[in-house]
């Protein structure tokens, strides 16, 4: 018998009972068996899901392809040359946006449409307008081509808001779309108010829309496009690799620059920068051939495509169609010794209905005008104002900023008055462009309330008026201007001395293709850049401390914490005790104490006296003018043997697209008679001038000697008054032997 056989009772009683006290230590869970169709099985708990990356599709075009809605914007064009800077009237404060300030404003755009396209159902305008505008009476008048105008509210105050103007009557090539708006003021009248109240056009969302598939990339459209962006004061991007090579970025920017005729700037930057939406852009890519294609891109705007084999450019006539850029025309030229009214000079009546009003009349004269002596010019003013203006409203007749006439227009109004002529200084006048200004101010009556509507205009000068400036020999100031006016792009070159030219050639790149074309080109004139680093003292004539002050930024030091100074007492307790006044340090009141009189002082003095106003120069040398002035760039005449070699200095912080036409405005304003020119980036200059004898262009003749002898008089009273006292003395002594010889006669 086996020993499992062989167990006792009394051993199973204990096994029993060992696994009914494990029963009882162990919870053991209740199974339930359920039919096989029945069976639920315990949820398993799933690990935290992860998104699943789904691969991304490279060149996918399919999105683009299914939005159907994808429209590209022609703009609108505003009038040209608009001021940059916010004044009555229309202005372009920043690119892109155009201001209509005032209680009343008129504009005049142009909207390109291409051929062989049908025509927009509508014309969409961004626009926003001040808080200050009373919106219960604002409104905006849009006509197209001359037909029925369309009345718009203006109720954009928190933003730029679409209006959609109806437009049956676009046509292919250029629409007129005149703006009319009346916004007066919701609280206050008068001429701080008429600043107030201004609406805003955004030029980049205003226009007629186009879908993308209607239009073709091709020359007329990217001219168009280029067109409509550098008359908003906005630059065309050239996208290039900085491994690209300069001879071909300076031809190809050289190129574009002369189409847009000196009227836009070209900004060149890398491919990988941001750019602006639906802006036309040029993109010069290296290849193995040289070929110029248009196409699109991701927005619809139109790209010029430039492929350069080895540096060499394609041909690059037709780009740009001449016909469909801005035309900016110079103002009228007016003849000295005639008179010439308003209408000869193209203008029209000018008619004020703002509180504060301003025309601006711009002219010509010839280059070689010059006039320094007390010769009059004359303007005979026609002009009329309301009857019922308050007290205190004038019209200031300005030229060139100088005001030669205040006219009170609170009295014997309601009429055109009689001719009034007005004499002042011809030497008021400048060689080349000049301004004529009517300044309006009508105080407000209440000036806390808002301004009452008006049935009759308030001011109006007649295109009448005649204006008659008298002639003078042809001579000119020795300046900056004459070899700038007639600099080509070819002539900006960079110093050799330069010690980073890399960026300099950049500079020079944008600065000739922004570069306004000359009537008289001349291919000796040079413009070179340099810098700071690069420049020896010698070649300046100042120091380099003084030029790195006036060109390099200015450094905000921490201000240090002064020590407390313990306040005076400012209290009276008693009346036999007086304030203790201010304490003031003994270190300033010795500093206070006026120099002791010196005969060397006086003479130095006397003699920087003499020499300020010997010379119509300015008072300092450049290096004392230019301490204390901040600029960005330092424009500098060649030596006396080669004028014609003009320097550039470069700070470092200017920018070509702000430099440039701060040049073009020297170019074409003959402002520049000086030696050296401060340029700033906002556009700004500051001249300084050398004693430099006017230069005669024609020979002396007894008709123009006393105009030739009144110029250098009064460019220097005290050599001209020298050299009478020489002549007079020459002249004694023929008297003086003339009486000696006679006495001797006599004598005898």
């Amino acid at each position: 018998m086996t020993p499992r056989a062989r167990l006792s009772p009394g051993g199973v009683a204990l096994m029993l009972s060992l696994l009914a006290s494990t029963a009882f230590a162990q919870a053991v869970p209740e199974i339930q068996i359920a039919p096989p169709e029945a069976v639920e099985t315990a949820p398993v708990e799933q690990p935290e899901s992860v998104p699943v990356p789904i691969p991304a599709q490279r060149d996918a075009t399919a999105p683009l392809s299914e939005a159907p809605d994808r429209k590209l914007l022609l703009t609108l064009r505003p009038p040209p040359s608009l001021p940059h800077s916010v004044v009555m009237g229309t202005s372009l404060p920043e690119p892109g946006v155009v201001r209509l300030t005032g209680e009343t404003a008129t504009s005049e755009f142009v909207l390109w449409l291409p051929d062989g396209v049908p025509l927009p159902p509508e014309l969409v305008l961004s626009v926003r307008s001040s808080i200050n505008v009373l919106a219960d009476t604002a409104g905006m008048q849009v006509t197209i081509n001359g037909a029925t105008p369309v009345e718009l509210p203006l109720n954009k105050f928190d933003g730029f808001g679409t209006l959609r103007v109806p437009a049956p009557d676009l046509v292919p090539g250029p629409n007129r779309i005149a703006l009319s708006l009346r916004q007066p003021h919701r609280i206050f009248c008068g001429p701080d108010a008429s600043f107030d109240v201004w609406t805003e056009i955004e030029l980049t969302r205003s226009g007629a829309e186009y879908p993308v598939d209607a239009l073709v990339p091709n020359a007329d459209l990217f001219s168009l496009a280029v067109g409509n962006q550098i008359s908003a004061g906005r630059p065309v991007n050239l996208l290039a690799d900085p491994g690209i090579e300069p001879a071909a970025l300076r031809g190809l920017a050289t190129a574009l620059g002369g189409a847009m005729q000196g009227q836009g700037q070209v900004n060149i930057q890398s491919f990988y920068m941001p750019t602006a939406r639906n802006s036309a852009t040029v993109a010069l890519i290296p290849s193995d051939r040289s070929l110029v294609s248009y196409r699109q891109d991701a927005n619809g705007a139109p790209v010029l495509q430039v492929e350069s084999a080895n540096g060499a450019l394609p041909d690059l006539g037709g780009v740009l169609l001449p016909d469909t850029m801005p035309q900016a025309a110079p103002p009228p030229m007016l003849t000295p010794g005639q008179t010439s009214s308003l209408a000869d000079l193209g203008g029209t009546d000018l008619i004020g209905n703002t509180h504060y009003y301003r025309h601006d009349f711009r002219f010509r004269l010839p280059s070689d005008w010059l006039l320094l002596a007390n010769q009059k010019a004359h303007l005979d003013l026609q002009y009329g104002f309301a009857d019922d203006l308050p007290k205190g409203a004038m019209l200031l007749v300005k030229v060139n900023d100088e005001t030669i006439r205040l006219l009170p227009l609170d009295r014997n109004g309601g009429r055109i008055v009689d001719p009034l002529t007005i004499p002042f200084g011809a030497r008021l006048l400048n060689p080349g462009q000049n301004t004529l200004s009517f300044e309006m101010m009508v105080p407000g009556d209440p000036a806390d309330a808002a301004c009452a509507p008006r049935r009759t205009d308030m001011l109006v000068v007649t295109k009448e008026t005649t204006i008659e400036v008298p002639k003078s020999p042809a001579m000119q100031l020795s300046g900056i201007t004459s070899p700038l006016s007639t600099l080509t792009p070819a002539g900006i070159t960079v110093d050799p001395q330069a010690i980073d030219a890399k960026p300099l050639d950049l500079f020079a790149t944008q600065l000739a293709a922004g570069l306004t074309p000359s009537d008289q080109p001349d291919d000796q004139v040079s413009l070179s850049l340099v810098d700071i680093a690069g420049l020896r003292p010698s070649d300046a004539g100042i120091p380099t401390r003084v030029l790195q002050e006036a060109l390099f930024p200015v450094e905000i030091a921490p201000v240090a914490k002064a020590a407390p100074v313990p306040a005076a007492p400012q209290f009276r307790l008693s009346e036999e005790s007086e304030p203790a006044p201010d304490a003031e340090p003994t270190e300033a009141k010795e500093n206070a104490k006026e120099p002791a009189w010196s005969f060397g002082g006086w003479l130095s003095g006397m003699r920087e006296r003499v020499r300020n106003s010997a010379f119509m120069t300015s008072d300092q040398d450049l290096g004392d003018w230019l301490q204390g002035r901040k600029g960005d760039a330092l424009l500098m005449s060649g030596h006396a043997d080669q004028p014609e070699a003009l320097r550039l200095i470069v700070g470092p912080d200017a920018q070509a697209n702000a430099i440039g036409p701060a040049l073009n405005k020297l170019r074409t304003g003959s402002l520049g008679e000086g030696k050296a020119v401060l340029l700033s980036n906002d556009g700004t200059y500051q001249v300084w001038a050398s004693a430099q004898l006017p230069r005669m262009r024609e020979p002396v003749t007894p008709l123009n000697l006393l105009p030739v002898l009144g110029n250098y008089a009064s460019w220097s009273p005290f050599i001209f008054t020298l050299g009478l006292l020489v002549l007079g003395l020459i002249s004694i002594i023929p008297a003086l032997l003339i009486v000696v010889l006679f006495r001797k006669r006599r004598l005898r």
